[in-house]
């Protein structure tokens, strides 16, 4: 479910490489812990007839070598007490594994595949041995080799070309993503560097079984889109995924509030910063994502409340932001103002709801269920606004052009009004398809509105939208730009009755205009926009995505 699109990657690395341009080929899978690439590349090695092989974090240079030797002796058994008499630990043990792996999955090629080697977190790998990274550079490069039968060639750590298809996976988004880099001994050696993202909320909901459209929105909110995160909450709670709010808030209860186990958001945050290495004191990562969700939003802003000076937090943040769990929200229209966000919904949830809620529980005053009613405004705000904004970006390009808009590139900006002396955020502002951001006379053809708050937006909603549009054409060309509303919980009658007089100034997305813009074709009517032109014709007929 929702993966196709990386299956076909994977599948279009294994086609053989030309005849005159034989060699290994090496490329790199990496994303979000429990994001499912486990087990979609033990699925793909399955199909594909591959060796697959996963390190441990616990493992030291010999165990490592061992279970790889282990693997390759059970892929192919007619071998294994050979291949059990491979030495380990020695200066050559590596690459004679290595060559060995690829050697045989190379000989079951067809004519249509290569079955892959596999190495699955193996950032853990290079803790034990730094030179790794080299060996692999090596093995690359022995396409160049063509040794004859009177002079022998040593080319590195192998003697003659090595044929292949090599997959390097990792949950250590930082590392992974640095294999390729410059410095690197792989540059320039990698095909790909693919990122398996957690699902979006509507694959997610479809994979939870959940039909509610506001229950799946928040329950994406708290934990996103991972799909391991199914499994695990069901095997620490024994409960079944929520299928209404009521059931929501005990699942959350039960779930987030529950200590004699261990927090599962603390524990999960821990684990999270346990999968890259290089983040050695855990304790200075959680507090700079503490400073950013009680609202810094910049490295300088993060280093003065915790009495530190920038440049000692800047790296701090920036590894972060390469494990995914914080953002630099840059600026749409191009100019130097970003500001940071708590970018990982479980990470976002600690600290805005979780960690507050433990402190109301420690008093003994007020029980779970209250404390998370409580907790709500919080939750909205801090939590629910971010997730409902992120999802509306990840739709809003189907969405807007399935409405006539030809929008190309969009984001958020800030719009000056003098005569408030005010600063005005715009959740969205795009413009005209194939131009971009930089060219001042790209035509600004949507500025739009995402509000997940519980009250029905009206029409002071789209009075700020054209006052925002005033301000906007005084710097570029914007007099013509649609206005539009995303809203969770919905839309006044009047401002319904508002969008239908002017079809072709302003734009309505519901809730489930958002959950159906996965399937929905180009100039189809999604439920949401059906329900309420059903409710301005007076019909009491209805329809749901």
């Amino acid at each position: 479910m929702g993966r196709d699109r990386e299956w076909e990657i994977l599948s279009d690395f294994l086609r053989p490489r030309p005849v005159d341009r034989p060699g290994t080929a090496i490329a790199a899978v990496t994303g979000r812990r429990r994001a499912g690439k486990t087990y979609l590349l033990q699925e793909f090695v399955q199909q594909a007839g591959g060796l697959y092989y996963e390190a441990r974090q616990e493992d030291g240079l010999l165990e490592a070598q061992g279970r790889l030797r282990a693997a390759i002796a059970e892929y192919e058994p007619g071998r294994a007490a050979e291949i059990g008499t491979m030495p380990l630990g020695q200066s050559d043990t590596w690459d004679r594994l290595l060559e060995l792996a690829m050697d045989l999955t190379f000989a079951r090629r067809t004519d249509d595949m290569v079955p892959p080697v596999v190495i699955d977190e193996f950032p853990y790998l290079l803790r034990e041995t730094p030179v790794l990274q080299s060996i692999l550079h090596q093995l690359y490069d022995s396409r160049m080799l063509r040794p004859t039968p009177t002079r022998g060639i040593k080319f590195g750590y192998f003697d003659r070309a090595i044929h292949g298809k090599l997959l390097l996976c990792g949950s250590a988004m930082s590392i992974m993503h640095e294999l390729g880099h410059g410095s690197r001994p792989l540059f320039g050696r990698l095909a790909w560097t693919m990122t398996v993202k957690p699902f979006d909320h509507v694959d997610m909901a479809r994979f939870w079984r959940i039909e509610n459209h506001e229950v799946a929105l928040l329950l994406h909110a708290v934990i996103g889109g991972a799909p391991g995160y199914l499994d695990l909450t069901e095997e620490r709670t024994g409960l079944r995924p929520p299928r209404t709010l009521a059931e929501l808030d005990a699942w959350i209860v039960q779930t987030m509030f529950t200590s004699e186990s261990g927090l599962f958001t603390e524990t999960e945050i821990w684990h999270l910063l346990r999968e890259d290495p290089r983040a050695g004191d855990k304790a200075i990562y959680q507090q700079a994502m503490e400073q950013i969700a009680d609202g810094a939003t910049t490295a300088a802003q993060v280093g003065g409340r915790l009495g530190k000076p920038k440049e000692e937090l800047e790296p701090i943040i920036d590894r972060l932001v390469a494990m995914g769990y914080v953002e630099e929200r840059q600026e749409f229209f191009p100019n130097s103002k970003y500001v940071l966000r708590l970018r990982d919904p479980v990470v976002r949830f600690h600290y805005a709801v979780v960690e507050p809620a433990m402190r109301m529980l420690g008093g003994g005053e007020l029980d779970a269920p209250e404390v998370w009613k409580r907790l709500a405004g919080a939750f909205r705000s801090q939590v629910l606004g971010p997730a409902f904004e992120e999802v509306v970006d990840v739709t809003a390009m189907r969405l807007l052009r399935n409405r006539g808009i030809k929008v190309g590139d969009y984001g958020w900006t800030v719009v000056h009004d003098p005569d408030v002396r005010k600063n005005c955020e715009v959740d969205l502002v795009g413009i005209e398809e194939f131009r971009l951001a930089r060219h001042k006379d790209a035509p600004v053809v949507v500025i739009g509105e995402v509000k997940a708050t519980q009250r029905k937006r009206g029409r002071q909603d789209l009075e700020r939208l054209r006052r925002i549009r005033d301000l906007l054409a005084r710097q570029r060309p914007a007099a013509d730009a649609r206005l539009a509303l995303f809203s969770m919980y919905g839309f006044s009658d009047a401002l319904v009755e508002e969008a239908e007089r002017a079809p072709d100034e302003v734009l309505l997305f519901d809730l489930d205009d958002v959950f159906a813009w996965g399937q929905m074709p180009r100039g189809q009517m999604s439920g949401g926009q059906m329900s309420r032109l059903s409710r301005a014709s007076g019909s009491t007929s209805s329809s749901s995505s």
